[in-house]
């Protein structure tokens, strides 16, 4: 009984020899990493470029690489973390600081391995550059007009706007200046901002957005601005009643017009944030002289409002009575 116990045993674990097997391998497997790590490997990153502050009244017409690839070498473990990066930092590039930029007539070039820099300051990793594609960037200039481009606001509304709600969408500046050649700029009348959504009632906006350039004109347009500001106002009409005296306009001198009623009732619809300056100071009624001229039983009354983006709904009495008083 107790041989059977101990050969049972035997068979349920492993022996000494499969468990120093294990040992082994990790050990050879830990020392194969290391050895991985320390040695060197190349490899090519790409790196985006973004070209900031052209010349004034210089125009480039070929296109700019937006990235620039290079060849590095570096250990593996200092690989591993560059891999590690979700992003590579954008390499930027102040094309009015190009020696002779402003004085170049139709083309010029720069170094790219100098304009990238410091390469391990920008990787945050340390390595060694060996190579980069193009090896140089060209700048071809040619003749530049200008044309005023219309921005509009790309807004999604994801909700039905009510009759009773005040809708405002304002852009500042409104239009920009773009340079380019003649047969582009021919072609563009309208820039569109980046989309903005919307979902809810009585929201005011105010923001930068970005101007979205088509793909097919990145790099062959120059904007004067590459931003505008946003302003977006979505409030509720609210009504108000006002009791306006009225004035009679046009009438001759030494003539006094009197009014029956002297007063009319008006009923003015506009967004709530303008309720408290519709007023009295800045409504007017009134009465035309000119209208007694064709013998008019009554007066027709008008009202203004010097308050923008009101509604006047209703206006009690329209019509009054007058009585004319002459020396």
């Amino acid at each position: 009984m107790r041989g059977k116990s101990l050969s049972a045993i035997k068979r349920k674990y492993p022996s000494r020899r499969v468990f120093s097997f294990f040992i082994c391998l990790l050990i050879a497997a830990f020392l194969w990493l290391i050895n991985a790590l320390n040695r060197s490997y190349t490899r090519t990153v790409a790196i985006p470029v973004n070209f900031i502050n052209y010349p004034v009244g210089k125009r480039i017409v070929n296109k700019l690489p937006p990235y620039i690839m290079a060849d590095i070498k570096t250990t593996g473990a200092k690989l591993l973390m560059l891999l590690m990066k979700k992003s590579i930092a954008e390499v930027t590039i102040d094309v009015s600081n190009i020696p002779n930029i402003k004085s170049a007539t139709r083309n010029t070039s720069i170094n790219t391995a100098n304009s990238i820099g410091n390469l391990s300051k920008l990787l945050n990793v340390e390595v060694d550059l060996l190579k980069v594609k193009p090896d140089s960037i060209h700048f071809v200039f040619g003749k530049t007009y200008t044309k005023k481009i219309y921005i509009k606001p790309l807004v999604q509304i994801n909700y039905t706007i009510p009759q009773g709600v005040f809708k405002r969408i304002k852009v500042n500046p409104e239009y920009i200046t773009v340079s380019s050649d003649s047969f582009i700029l021919a072609k563009i009348d309208t820039f569109y901002t980046e989309k903005i959504v919307l979902n809810t009632l009585n929201q005011r906006v105010e923001q930068q957005m970005t101007i979205d350039v088509p793909e097919a004109l990145d790099g062959l347009v120059s904007l004067s601005d590459s931003k505008v500001t946003l302003q977006i106002n979505l409030d509720e009409y609210v009504q108000k009643m006002v009791s306006l005296p009225i004035q009679v306009l046009n009438a001759p001198l030494n003539t006094t017009v009197k009014t029956f009623p002297s007063f009319v009732k008006v009923t003015i619809a506009a967004p709530y944030t303008l309720f408290d300056s519709l007023n009295t100071s800045t409504m007017k009624a009134y009465v035309d002289y000119k209208q007694t001229l064709v013998k008019a039983e009554k007066l027709t009354v008008s009202v203004t409002s010097s308050i923008l983006n009101n509604k006047i709904t209703y206006i009690s009495p329209q019509k009054v009575e007058y009585i004319i008083r002459k020396p």
